[in-house]
């Protein structure tokens, strides 16, 4: 799951859980160079189970001495509410529309058998619009199983002071990724994870694993599996587009000379079309510190 798909649970009012993990932590993290300037970008992991070990001695040392600290966007508690009221609105249907309306007989069979499964009652969802509902059905999934809605952007911005903290993109282009879609999207995405919801927690596990680890190939495949039949277009917004937008802001930090740390999701991180390959053919020279 994504940091849109984190703050929005977050917001909301979810509660997340615990998982096993290794004991040694170094999750990768990238410096990028041109010939005058450096910035750091940290792969994150938007959820963490309590007590996990991800900090490492050179993550500490950047973090001390980066001007600013930059993340996908405010997860402050004031922006975090303003989101989630943004999202309830944009969330539900106000016109008697039922979210089974929007369903064809084998979905909504499908939602009713998952969501009796993990002790979500139907009433709960069924003014809410597609992708809402599945946010709200993953999230109380992973509640069973122990889940914490809160990764490294939570963890590190209580000590940030506020002139170290700057954002790529508002909570409202980050909604616009999950409201903004198209119908036929949203339902296909809440069809692809009603079917791999069982699965659902060991895959997590996997990839928390992964990252942990600091293999973000590993990560990078997992991620492909969770997000298996969801519309490519969806993706390309979710990720690869997003990728693109936030070139503009890291061009700048390099020509203007400033020392940031960016923590980003790790799925940003990683293969065609990240912001590490992004970056490279923009002829920055980028190499894994850890």
């Amino acid at each position: 799951m994504t940091l849109i798909a984190r703050r929005l649970l977050a917001a909301i009012g979810f509660s997340l859980g615990l998982v096993s993990l290794p004991a040694l932590a170094a999750p990768a993290m990238w410096e990028i160079r041109d010939d005058d300037s450096t910035i750091w970008l940290f792969g994150s992991f938007h959820v963490l189970p309590e007590g996990t070990a991800w900090r490492t001695g050179l993550f500490d040392r950047v973090l001390t001495e980066a001007e600013q600290v930059v993340f996908e966007a405010d997860i402050r508690p004031a922006a975090v509410a303003q989101m989630g009221a943004e999202a309830f609105v944009r969330g539900v249907y106000v016109d008697g529309t039922m979210l089974t309306d929007r369903l064809d007989d084998a979905v909504e069979s499908l939602l009713r058998e998952k969501a009796a499964a993990i002790g979500l009652p139907m009433g709960s969802i069924l003014a809410m619009r597609p992708w809402m509902a599945t946010n709200t059905i993953t999230i109380q999934a992973l509640a069973a199983e122990g889940y914490r809605a809160e990764g490294v952007e939570f963890v590190l911005q209580p000590d940030l002071q506020e002139g170290r903290l700057s954002f790529l993109e508002s909570g409202g282009q980050q909604l616009d990724v999950l409201a903004g879609a198209p119908e036929d999207e949203q339902v296909a995405m809440l069809a692809a994870t009603l079917e791999q919801l069982e699965a659902l927690p060991k895959l997590m596990d996997k990839m928390l694993d992964s990252w942990v680890d600091g293999t973000p190939e590993a990560l990078g495949d997992l991620f492909l599996m969770e997000m298996g039949g969801f519309e490519e277009a969806f993706l390309d917004r979710l990720i690869y587009q997003r990728n693109r937008n936030w070139m503009v802001p890291l061009e700048a930090m390099l020509a203007q000379n400033q020392e940031n740390l960016v923590v980003v999701g790790a799925a940003h991180l990683i293969g065609a079309g990240s912001v590490l390959d992004l970056l490279e053919d923009a002829g920055y020279e980028v190499e894994r510190i850890q």
